[in-house]
Protein backbone atom coordinates (compact mmCIF):
# COMPACT_ATOMS: atom_id res chain seq x y z
CA UNK A 1 0.00 0.00 0.00
CA UNK A 2 1.21 3.24 -0.89
CA UNK A 3 1.39 6.05 1.62
CA UNK A 4 0.38 9.70 0.50
CA UNK A 5 3.19 12.39 1.91
CA UNK A 6 1.22 15.10 3.79
CA UNK A 7 3.70 16.35 5.08
CA UNK A 8 3.44 20.48 5.62
CA UNK A 9 -0.50 20.17 5.20
CA UNK A 10 -1.14 21.90 8.32
CA UNK A 11 1.29 24.64 7.29
CA UNK A 12 -1.49 25.55 4.58
CA UNK A 13 -4.64 25.18 6.60
CA UNK A 14 -2.57 27.66 9.10
CA UNK A 15 -1.77 30.11 6.14
CA UNK A 16 -5.66 30.01 4.82
CA UNK A 17 -6.56 30.62 8.70
CA UNK A 18 -4.49 33.47 8.67
CA UNK A 19 -5.80 35.52 5.92
CA UNK A 20 -9.57 34.81 6.63
CA UNK A 21 -8.99 36.07 9.97
CA UNK A 22 -6.99 38.58 8.40
CA UNK A 23 -9.27 39.95 5.86
CA UNK A 24 -12.30 39.81 8.83
CA UNK A 25 -10.30 41.96 10.55
CA UNK A 26 -9.51 44.47 7.75
CA UNK A 27 -13.29 44.11 6.98
CA UNK A 28 -13.98 45.55 10.79
CA UNK A 29 -11.71 48.01 10.96
CA UNK A 30 -12.72 49.89 8.14
CA UNK A 31 -16.49 49.53 9.17
CA UNK A 32 -15.28 50.75 12.55
CA UNK A 33 -13.23 54.02 11.18
CA UNK A 34 -15.65 54.75 9.01
CA UNK A 35 -18.50 54.97 11.80
CA UNK A 36 -15.97 57.16 14.48
CA UNK A 37 -15.54 59.27 11.44
CA UNK A 38 -19.61 59.82 11.27
CA UNK A 39 -21.34 61.99 12.88
CA UNK A 40 -25.05 61.41 13.84
CA UNK A 41 -26.08 65.26 14.82
CA UNK A 42 -23.96 67.20 12.19
CA UNK A 43 -26.78 68.94 11.82
CA UNK A 44 -28.25 69.98 14.97
CA UNK A 45 -26.90 73.60 15.71
CA UNK A 46 -28.95 73.69 19.00
CA UNK A 47 -26.33 71.62 20.83
CA UNK A 48 -22.74 72.84 18.98
CA UNK A 49 -24.12 76.46 19.50
CA UNK A 50 -24.66 75.81 23.25
CA UNK A 51 -21.30 75.87 25.69
CA UNK A 52 -21.27 72.38 27.61
CA UNK A 53 -18.62 71.81 29.89
CA UNK A 54 -16.39 69.33 29.22
CA UNK A 55 -16.41 68.20 32.22
CA UNK A 56 -19.44 68.64 35.11
CA UNK A 57 -17.74 70.08 38.21
CA UNK A 58 -20.50 71.73 39.94
CA UNK A 59 -24.64 71.96 40.22
CA UNK A 60 -23.92 75.04 37.47
CA UNK A 61 -22.34 72.78 34.70
CA UNK A 62 -25.09 69.81 35.64
CA UNK A 63 -27.65 71.88 35.13
CA UNK A 64 -26.39 73.75 32.07
CA UNK A 65 -25.76 70.40 30.88
CA UNK A 66 -29.04 69.38 31.36
CA UNK A 67 -30.61 72.69 29.89
CA UNK A 68 -28.72 71.77 26.73
CA UNK A 69 -29.91 68.25 26.10
CA UNK A 70 -33.38 69.26 26.61
CA UNK A 71 -33.29 71.63 24.17
CA UNK A 72 -31.59 68.46 21.69
CA UNK A 73 -34.22 66.82 22.72
CA UNK A 74 -37.03 69.00 21.92
CA UNK A 75 -35.85 69.89 18.60
CA UNK A 76 -35.36 66.28 17.94
CA UNK A 77 -38.64 65.37 18.54
CA UNK A 78 -40.05 67.66 16.73
CA UNK A 79 -38.23 66.64 13.56
CA UNK A 80 -39.26 63.22 13.64
CA UNK A 81 -41.91 62.31 11.27
CA UNK A 82 -43.92 59.54 12.31
CA UNK A 83 -46.33 58.68 8.81
CA UNK A 84 -42.75 57.61 7.36
CA UNK A 85 -41.79 55.56 10.21
CA UNK A 86 -45.41 54.29 9.80
CA UNK A 87 -45.29 53.88 6.07
CA UNK A 88 -41.66 51.73 6.32
CA UNK A 89 -43.38 49.61 8.88
CA UNK A 90 -46.69 48.71 6.29
CA UNK A 91 -44.61 47.94 3.55
CA UNK A 92 -42.65 45.51 5.38
CA UNK A 93 -45.54 43.91 6.29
Amino acid sequence: MKRNNQEGSHLIAVLLLVVVVGAIALAGYKVWQMQSNNTPFAGNTTASSATVPATIQSKADLAQASQVLDQASTQLNSNLDDSALSADINSML
